[in-house]
């Protein structure tokens, strides 16, 4: 089984790490990371920012974390964008 993870990383602040047991599960994790931020700023508790989120795999080669690609060589954001609506559900 594929090891991976979930990054979250706000601009000057701790980078945020969860593995995960599939790309829906990440799209998931990602979907409810973004909202509760995004929500916070809507608030005004949070200050606007810049953010990025993704998914990586375990590179037992390379030992070390790498950006995840489908068995059709699509990264995360293409996967989703691929998947549509069955990632909303």
């Amino acid at each position: 089984m594929e090891k991976l993870r979930v990054y979250y990383f706000i601009l000057g602040t701790e980078h945020y790490y969860k593995e995960v047991a599939s790309p829906e599960e990440a799209k998931l994790v990602i979907d409810s990371i973004s909202s509760f931020v995004n929500a916070k700023v809507d608030e005004g508790i949070f200050p606007d920012h810049c953010s990025t989120a993704g998914l990586e795999a375990w590179d037992d080669e390379e030992n070390d974390w790498l950006t995840w690609y489908d068995e059709d060589g699509r990264d995360f954001d293409e996967y989703c964008q691929n998947k549509g609506d069955e990632l909303n559900d």
